[in-house]
C-alpha cells in the first residue's frame, strides 16, 4: 500500500500486508484523534481494512494559522 503523509510536508512510503487503520496508526506512530485517514480518496474509520493495492492519505486534523 502507498501511504502519503501531509504533516506538514508531503512524504510517501510503501508498506505491505493488510491491516486496519488502527493498526496502521500504531505501526506508524500517529494519533487517530488528531489525524484524518483517507483510503482511495474516502474517509475511513479505525476498523476499516486497508489492502496492499490501496492508497492511504494521512492528514493532520489540526492546522495553525
Amino acid at each position: 500500500m502507498k501511504i502519503i503523509f501531509y504533516m506538514p510536508f508531503k512524504k510517501e512510503i510503501e508498506l505491505s500486508g493488510n491491516k486496519t487503520v488502527k493498526q496502521l496508526a500504531q505501526e506508524l506512530n500517529f494519533s487517530l484523534e488528531s489525524h484524518v485517514v483517507l483510503k482511495n480518496g474516502k474517509m475511513v474509520t479505525p476498523d476499516e481494512l486497508i489492502k496492499d493495492e490501496d492508497t492511504v492519505e494521512v492528514l493532520s486534523a489540526i492546522s495553525g494559522g
